[in-house]
């Protein structure tokens, strides 16, 4: 299912976040509708921090949630 950035669960968002800042690796990054990456990476992406890489794209918050232990 795919959701818009205004269909994202904010809360649920920065609870992953502070999970993933806890590590220190990885950040959810919004992307806005109206940005030129936003077909190629979608309303969420998943970067490492330390490099900048983009890991996952067009990212499922609720099932990376999920898949992390979050929920």
């Amino acid at each position: 299912m795919s959701m818009s950035a205004a269909g994202v669960n904010l809360a649920l968002l920065a609870k992953v976040n502070h999970f993933l800042a806890a590590k220190g690796e990885r950040q959810i990054k919004r992307c806005p509708p109206d940005s030129e990456r936003h077909e190629e990476l979608g309303g969420l992406y998943l970067i490492d921090m330390a490099s900048g890489k983009v890991l996952d794209h067009h990212l499922d918050v609720e099932a990376f949630a999920r898949q992390i232990g979050v929920v």
